[in-house]
């Protein structure tokens, strides 16, 4: 059930476009807070609730240098992520193809019998 927990707030976090521009710009490379609000002109307690979802998604995570907090790519939450589309695009494919077969005995079915 863990994961299903995890998966739900992967997807929580990936549903607002301010964060999926947050993880666009840290994929390139690690930022801090201050550099992420600086690019989406977003105000300090704006981009730290965002960064707050997305690292307990475990999409990101934070470490402390000085002063300066910085944010970067957790790659090991992207795997799960890729790990679960394949799946369901495996059984999509796999039921797409099941209907294609019937539909092919229905049409095949309909023309012998005329």
């Amino acid at each position: 059930m863990e994961i299903e927990d995890q998966l739900d707030r992967i997807f929580f976090a990936l549903s607002d476009s301010k964060r999926r521009l947050i993880l666009t710009d840290l994929s390139e490379e690690s930022k801090t807070v201050g550099q992420l609000a600086r690019s989406f002109d977003l105000t300090m307690g704006a981009v730290s609730k965002n960064i707050k979802i997305l690292e307990e998604a475990e999409l990101i995570t934070k470490s402390k240098r000085g002063r300066q907090v910085y944010c970067h790519m957790n790659f090991d939450s992207w795997r799960k992520v890729a790990k679960f589309i394949a799946m369901q695009a495996k059984f999509w494919e796999r039921r797409l193809s099941e209907l294609e077969s019937y539909i092919d005995t229905k049409v095949s079915g309909e023309h012998y019998g005329r």
